[in-house]
């Protein structure tokens, strides 16, 4: 009985242990000025995404 818990868990446990292994991918290229970037997307035929923060 003490094998198979021990199996069960290792089993469960495999998949966590290895999915934080892989690299993420390369996020969006952000660009600070809002006209150099409209002009790269119309020359790219890429959407824009903006981002608006608000400090205080």
């Amino acid at each position: 009985m003490r094998i198979v818990t021990l199996a069960a868990i290792v089993l469960l446990w495999a998949p966590a242990a290895l999915a934080g292994s892989e690299v993420p991918p390369k996020g969006a290229p952000w660009q600070r000025d809002l006209a150099e970037a409209q002009r790269e997307a119309l020359r790219r035929d890429l959407p824009i995404f903006l981002y608006f923060t608000k400090t205080y």
